[in-house]
């Protein structure tokens, strides 16, 4: 009892700590690329699917979506006082890897700090956490992936921290950056994005990709589709995240919301694969230089029960035709997330 008082006290003083300026804790080689190592076929797959399937409307609301969580926490930097890899680090693929590995949705916090925007991972603001890759690396990374290969990509933008959605500095940042690539709507009227299918999204020319800007708190206006700045609302979700660490809790907890979900085409259903440390087992990693991996090992270790959690369901006709995850959330995300929303997509589709 002792002992987990002190945890939580120091915990307390920790939260209340200012972020400190650090190098660093880890690099990304920008040099690597997964698309020749699985034949494109994760690089390009909601193309591919679209192609294979000339005679049927294809939309959001049709399709399983691979999706990163805390998306731009692929390195950590300016970490505040025990705070490190450890309890912050979500991800192992920069962002362009990501994309190559198939992910098409991506959860990312912008934090404003020494003139530059960050992502970030944190309790709160001014709270225990790190920064991650600077945002203008991350566009510029889904800039390029656009450039070659006509997917759909999804920014979520969510948790601000010294900006907002209508910060100025940061949606020139974002438009600047993104360019033509971002999608819009020119239609004046109110879409329900998940129902307008992907050809249109995706008509292009030059057979390149678009990328949809959702903004939490923004505000569903006419303005602002037009710029390309859709309300996260738009998006009409439901399932969604468990607040658990252990990993039984976790897969009880999402079958059991899958079960009950009843798919109407009418919203997303999200699947959240992430085991979320509780305040001790962020302390121990703090205090602990051996704990500096310990959110890779859970999110490993979840990761490689997914696909028999998937193929339970399937077998049992809970996940079934007209009955799907629409968004798979994954720590540590790669191609094998990809295979598994692949399988879903052709139990629903097709080809």
């Amino acid at each position: 009892m002792k002992q987990a008082t002190l945890l939580f006290a120091l915990l307390f003083i920790l939260l209340l700590l200012p972020t400190c300026s650090r190098k660093p804790i880890y690099k990304v080689n920008l040099n690597q690329s997964v698309c020749n190592a699985t034949g494109g076929n994760t690089c390009n797959w909601m193309n591919n699917l679209i192609l294979a399937n000339p005679d049927k409307t294809i939309c959001l609301a049709n399709i399983c979506l691979p999706a990163s969580h805390d998306a731009g926490m692929y390195l950590t930097q300016y970490c505040t006082a025990f705070a490190n890899t450890g309890n912050t680090q979500t991800q192992y693929l920069p962002m362009k890897q990501q994309l190559d590995a198939g992910l098409r949705m991506f959860d990312l916090r912008p934090w404003y700090f020494e003139h530059e925007f960050y992502a970030h991972h944190s309790t709160h603001c001014e709270g225990l956490g790190c920064k991650g890759d600077l945002f203008k690396n991350i566009l510029l990374q889904t800039k390029q992936f656009l450039a070659s290969h006509q997917e759909l990509v999804i920014l979520n933008l969510t948790h601000y921290c010294h900006t907002s959605p209508t910060d100025t500095a940061f949606l020139n940042l974002l438009t600047c950056i993104l360019g033509d690539y971002v999608y819009k709507d020119t239609t004046n009227s109110n879409p329900e994005l998940i129902q307008v299918p992907l050809k249109q999204i995706l008509a292009s020319k030059h057979g390149d990709g678009r990328v949809i800007l959702m903004f939490e708190g923004l505000g569903n206006t006419l303005e602002n589709r037009k710029m390309g700045f859709f309300d996260i609302s738009l998006l009409h979700t439901t399932g969604g995240w468990t607040n658990d660490n252990y990993l039984d809790n976790l897969q009880e907890h999402q079958r059991q919301n899958f079960i009950n979900y009843v798919g109407n085409g009418t919203e997303l259903y999200e699947l959240a694969w992430q085991v979320t440390q509780h305040d001790e087992q962020a302390l121990r990693c703090a205090l602990a230089p051996n704990a500096r991996v310990a959110l890779r090992k859970s999110a490993t270790k979840a990761n490689a029960t997914l696909p028999d959690f998937i193929d339970q369901l399937i077998a049992k006709g809970a996940l079934r035709k007209g009955k799907i995850p629409n968004i798979l959330w994954d720590d540590y995300a790669d191609t094998a997330l990809t295979y598994q929303c692949m399988k879903i997509n052709k139990l629903n589709i097709g080809n």
